[in-house]
């Protein structure tokens, strides 16, 4: 059957099938066993995750700076769409903040100046 308007294939179907399905296999990468197979997919779907939801953050940036005056809503977004990150992925990249107290010699005691401690100690002096 000849369908109007295409040119009819320069080899014959089969051989051109055969030819398709050997390049595909050659591009399919080689793996040792069903959990490292498994591991590669969950690995590319949560790529795939994470392009998204970088895209849809690289999105919302952009129109928060052209649209200044919908800020709120347009934070909102950035929020959710970062909430929406796979978990593993934040989890990754999340700064480690271990000893999250200032670094050498700080002026005054343990706790002042972080906002927390501070109103803590004042509330046990002043009561």
């Amino acid at each position: 059957q000849q369908i109007p308007g295409i040119p009819p294939p320069s080899k014959p179907l089969p051989q051109r099938q055969t030819r398709v399905a050997l390049v595909a296999a050659q591009s399919v990468p080689k793996f040792h066993s069903a959990a490292e197979r498994d591991s590669y997919e969950e690995l590319r779907a949560t790529r795939a995750a994470l392009e998204a939801g970088l895209a849809q953050i690289r999105s919302s940036l952009r129109r928060l700076r052209t649209e200044q005056g919908s800020v709120p809503a347009l934070l909102g977004e950035v929020v959710a769409a970062v909430g929406r990150l796979p978990a593993v992925a934040v989890a990754a990249t999340a700064p480690d903040h271990a000893g999250g107290r200032k670094k050498g010699g700080g002026e005054g005691g343990e706790g002042e100046g972080d906002g927390f401690g501070a109103q803590y100690g004042a509330e046990e002096d002043g009561a």
